[in-house]
């Protein structure tokens, strides 16, 4: 009799988890689906824990003129996560005792204006208290083709808006392209190169680039604004050389590499990499910000969870809840200001089970 109820016990435990599972899908997909209603989600999603991926889907048009659906292997660019990349390429040079977080502008990049230059250090352009003005008034309207130290000289080389280390303010562009030259300056390699070599091959990321507008990227989602006019390209801004702030193409499967690569030390070791999710600006708690990533304690079923995330573009988001290895990341080709409230819903949905 033993025997027989043995098989019967097996058989319950795995109808009831499979039953699980597709109740968490299915609750996760009515958040997704009332996103896409909301015109907030017109893209990729992805939903893992610990590596496993338990949610996808596709949705809106990759390209309109064409009718081009996205895919699950649909290309977006990412805007301000690339933030991260380069704070770990940053870090990296810390580790091998090339880069110091305390020294200056100066110290790597002499040419720069030395009023400025000689009082703002790495530590500043990494957590956004660098006190330098963006100055986006002065920025042509779409390429910039000049070489790394033109770049900086023409446009970000700006006067202090505050005393460096005393204040927070985002800095969408000056801070991470600053970063992107002193990268150059110490290794004497383009930042493309330096993004590819380092992280890009070492994890297997063929999906991911650097993006060069004079280079065609097979499967990249076209960028658009919705004005007044209707549906419309985006058009902004864009250095070609040294752009450390909004340079990479991804999907969400090679971003789910490297989430997963954060946790261990094949890029870079544990005492470093928890410096870029250390909370080093602490003046919006629970709110942080770290290098290139926002850290958050965010209460969920009545626990405080630790969270890293960072948008980009108002079109992408990632979400790492780090103790259970919760991962939500959000690509899109149209801007959104909902993204954060919807990835937050599906991890206090996944927290709540």
């Amino acid at each position: 009799m033993g025997k027989s109820i043995l098989p019967a016990i097996l058989l319950l435990i795995i109808v009831t988890q499979l039953c699980f599972a597709q109740d968490r899908v299915s609750k996760i997909d009515r958040i997704v689906t009332a996103g896409i209603d909301s015109g907030d989600l017109n893209g990729v999603i992805l939903v893992a824990e610990k590596s496993e991926i338990i949610y996808t889907r596709a949705n809106g048009l990759a390209n309109i003129e064409w009718n081009i659906p996205n895919t699950i292997n649909t290309r977006f660019r990412i805007y301000s996560m690339s933030k991260q990349f380069t704070a770990l390429l940053v870090m990296q040079l810390v580790q091998a005792g090339k880069i110091d977080l305390q020294k200056t502008i100066c110290d790597y990049l002499p040419w720069y204006r030395s009023d400025v230059g000689s009082k703002v250090t790495v530590h500043h352009l990494l957590t956004h208290t660098h006190g330098i003005m963006e100055g986006y008034d002065r920025l042509p309207l779409f390429l910039i083709p000049d070489p790394t130290r033109q770049l900086i000289e023409k446009y970000f080389s700006n006067s202090l808006d505050f005393e460096p280390g005393t204040d927070f303010s985002y800095s969408g562009l000056l801070g991470y392209i600053v970063l992107g030259a002193i990268l150059e300056a110490v290794t004497g390699q383009p930042y493309r190169m330096l993004l590819q070599n380092n992280i890009l091959d070492p994890l297997g990321m063929n999906q991911s680039t650097y993006l060069d507008y004079h280079r065609l990227i097979p499967q990249r989602a076209s960028d658009y604004f919705v004005t007044e006019r209707g549906v419309e390209h985006r058009i902004q801004a864009y250095p070609l050389n040294a752009d450390g702030a909004s340079c990479l193409v991804s999907t969400v499967k090679d971003l789910l590499i490297w989430d997963q690569a954060l946790y261990g030390e094949k890029l870079l070791s544990t005492k470093y990499r928890d410096l870029l999710f250390t909370p080093h600006v602490t003046k919006f708690k629970p709110y942080y910000y770290g290098y290139g990533w926002y850290v958050a304690d965010i209460e969920m079923n009545g626990k405080i969870k630790r969270i890293h995330y960072h948008t980009g573009g108002g079109t992408s988001i990632i979400f790492r809840s780090v103790s259970d290895q919760r991962t939500v990341i959000m690509l899109n080709n149209f801007r959104s200001n909902n993204l954060y409230q919807i990835g937050l819903e599906i991890l206090q949905q996944l927290e709540s089970e």
